[in-house]
């Protein structure tokens, strides 16, 4: 057995890691870890646009893992667009418009270099976007029995000014509803990648204030009553003023607060 494999699958039956079984020891399973590692290095700015990243061999040695699993990295990170994999001139780090921000690592490690929250104003904008053309689609499609169930999700938010984050699992029940009634599988796709990626930047995860989450109450029920009534038009444009104020408020709240 190749010294590497054995010390990849010690690695695997090491204390706090699960057992390597047939089936879930595989290089995909190790080359995460060089992954996440290179990546963060390259969102962070510690490899910057236009290095080479070490060789082969050198990562091996580094990681402790076979070339097999390097390799795997390797592709993995060109398919993410953080790298480019060349014949000869090895592995250069591309530049940010070349990364996919959509892939749900990418963006979770962009995030957390977000200093500015321009990333996050873009992925709000997005949002926005998205969501007020997919709750204009919704309008008309709501059956008596969905309007129902989005008016007791408004109850149950008004019930929980107590608990954070059961409204918030609330709110996100209440937009993810909309977004299933427009039919729009893509548009939905890309704002729970938003939804689950913007919720987990610390500063903004904590709760807010009373008054706010009534507010935000309000503005569902407002959102609803238009949809009920099949006014499009009105309902797109509430949900949009509604994003826009939820994330102005989140800006300015203070942090760990």
């Amino acid at each position: 057995m190749n010294p590497m494999e054995t010390s990849e699958q010690s690695m695997a039956t090491s204390p706090g890691t699960r057992p390597a079984t047939k089936g879930n020891w595989r290089p995909a399973r190790f080359a995460a870890v060089v992954v996440e590692e290179l990546s963060q290095r390259i969102v962070s700015g510690a490899l910057a646009e236009g290095d080479v990243l070490p060789t082969e061999p050198a990562l091996c040695e580094e990681f402790g893992f076979s070339r097999t699993v390097v390799r795997e990295a390797l592709k993995l990170l060109e398919q993410r667009g953080l790298v480019r994999v060349e014949q000869g001139r090895g592995t250069t780090v591309q530049p940010r418009s070349s990364w996919d921000l959509l892939d749900p690592d990418v963006l979770r490690i962009a995030l957390s270099y977000d200093a500015d929250l321009s990333l996050l104003d873009d992925l709000i904008s997005v949002r926005r976007v998205l969501e007020r053309e997919m709750t204009g689609q919704a309008a008309g499609r709501l059956s008596e029995a969905k309007v129902a169930e989005l008016d007791k999700l408004i109850d149950e938010m008004e019930h929980s000014y107590g608990d954070y984050d059961r409204f918030r699992e609330l709110d996100n029940a209440f937009h993810a509803a909309i977004m299933r009634a427009s039919g729009n599988e893509i548009g939905r796709t890309i704002v729970n990648v938003i939804h689950r990626y913007g919720d987990a930047t610390p500063r903004l995860a904590a709760g807010a204030s009373k008054a706010t989450l009534r507010r935000t109450a309000v503005e569902h029920r407002e959102i609803l009553e238009a949809l009920a009534e099949g006014d499009g038009d009105l309902a797109s444009a509430r949900v949009s003023a509604h994003i826009d104020a939820s994330w102005a408020e989140r800006k300015r709240r203070p942090k760990g607060s």
